[in-house]
């Protein structure tokens, strides 16, 4: 009854069809929708007024949630081939062709809708489902997604849905959740989309939502690929032995490096002396570059970490970026910025870099060490005064006006630690001019 009564409707290019809606919203026609979809999908016109198109859009949702997608493929091939489809509808089968198969169908959609106007109306017209039985955007391949949001996002830039609601609203909407989507995806694709989308120019004003998607993402990807140390892990870290997730790694790695910051300043053999370029008398004349101290350090760790435990200098992160050092154990891994004091990002290096750049990775699972070199006042050379507030006068100070800059989740993973390799009051030195 459905399918004699719909398809006579068709030839009188009726506007409304009754219970097409409930075919592709309403589960209770689930079984209807099963039987009826395809033949009335095949009986479609492919001429049709705009006014009829919400009809072909209640089948093609329905046909989506409900057929088989091999069934399904072979009549959008047959529909498309056909030359006397007009434009619009068109439209409508290429978006439900990409939805189901995505390989097949998203460079077609492309080439027929990019830069046109009225057919990425049309689309957002589509797409804008009001709660279809089983299916969301966040379902969609992630590569449709992108190409929704470059298709869409060139069109509309953000807007808010405020009084009678126009189709820029609608379309701005869209992007937003598609967006969202990626950003909620625990996949390295949707980072490489996020990646892809904010490097593109038509989307810059989409660009501030962009990136911060692409900052909040992964911590989406470490809490997705967390897994629970096994027993054995677990009973050898509480005997003292190796870490057994990231946040075993980093508390020893701040072990050791207290440790080596004690021998450093009360040892007895001045190991202080080796953060210092020294003259022919062996007084220290001013501080070694940063590379320099960063291998004198890795030097004294390696000597304290265990054997399976590697540090390297020079570490590989996200968009090939490089931490000072990378701390990595099975699969582990703790980046370390380093900075003298007297450095002009001192302020800025624990966010930009060690957070946004470096935490990002799975791996790390948000963990990172901020560690600073305090030189305390040599020549004119001193701390670089803080955003606010006064320069720090010692170390203590220093690290906590670095910690004041972290948000409590931040402060959490990520730890701050200055190491004082300052000249010892008394010591035999010599003026940074001289030979």
């Amino acid at each position: 009854m459905q399918i004699g009564f719909a398809v006579s409707e068709f030839r009188c290019g009726r506007d409304h069809i009754c219970k097409l809606w409930q075919l592709a919203h309403d589960a209770a026609y689930a079984e209807v929708a099963r039987l009826a979809t395809l033949p009335l999908l095949r009986a479609f016109p492919t001429r049709c007024k705009s006014k009829q198109l919400e009809s072909l859009k209640n089948l093609l949702w329905a046909a989506i949630t409900h057929i088989g997608r091999s069934l399904l493929q072979r009549l959008i091939d047959k529909k498309l081939s056909l030359k006397s489809m007009n434009g619009i509808q068109r439209v409508y089968w290429l978006i439900a062709g990409a939805i189901v198969f995505p390989k097949s169908y998203q460079d077609r959609l492309k080439d027929f809708v990019h830069g046109r106007e009225i057919r990425i109306h049309h689309l957002v017209t589509f797409l804008s489902n009001d709660d279809p039985v089983r299916f969301s955007l966040d379902e969609l391949e992630i590569s449709i997604q992108e190409l929704l949001v470059r298709l869409i996002g060139s069109y509309a830039g953000p807007m808010k849905k405020e009084g009678f609601v126009t189709s820029g609203m609608r379309a701005s909407d869209l992007v937003r959740r598609l967006v969202q989507c990626l950003a909620t995806s625990p996949t390295a694709t949707a980072s490489d989309a996020l990646n892809s989308l904010l490097a593109d120019l038509s989307l810059s004003l989409w660009r501030s939502q962009l990136s911060w998607s692409l900052n909040s993402q992964p911590v989406i990807r470490r809490d997705a690929h967390y897994h629970h140390p096994d027993i054995a892990l677990v009973c050898e870290t509480l005997n003292g032995g190796t870490p057994a997730n990231p946040g075993d790694l980093a508390a020893l790695v701040v072990d050791r490096l207290h440790e080596t910051a004690a021998q450093i300043r009360d040892g007895n053999t001045d190991d202080w002396k080796k953060y210092w370029n020294v003259d022919s008398y062996g007084r220290p004349t001013n501080p070694r570059p940063e590379n320099n101290c960063r291998d004198t350090l890795l030097d004294d760790l390696h000597h304290r970490l265990p054997n399976d435990v590697n540090a390297q200098p020079e570490g590989q992160y996200a968009d090939d970026k490089r931490a000072d050092i990378r701390v990595d154990y099975h699969g582990f891994q703790i980046p370390i910025e380093i900075k003298k004091n007297s450095h002009r990002h001192i302020w800025s290096a624990l966010q930009n870099q060690l957070i946004k750049q470096y935490t990002r990775d799975p791996a790390t699972e948000g963990y990172g060490i901020y560690l600073i070199f305090w030189f305390g006042k040599h020549g004119q050379k001193e701390t670089p005064p803080p955003p606010s507030g006064t320069r720090p006068a010692n170390t203590e100070e220093m690290k906590k006006k670095l910690e004041a800059t972290l948000s409590q989740d931040q402060a959490r993973k990520i730890s701050v630690h200055v190491i004082d390799v300052s000249r010892p009051e008394g010591s035999a030195t010599t003026d940074e001019s001289s030979p």
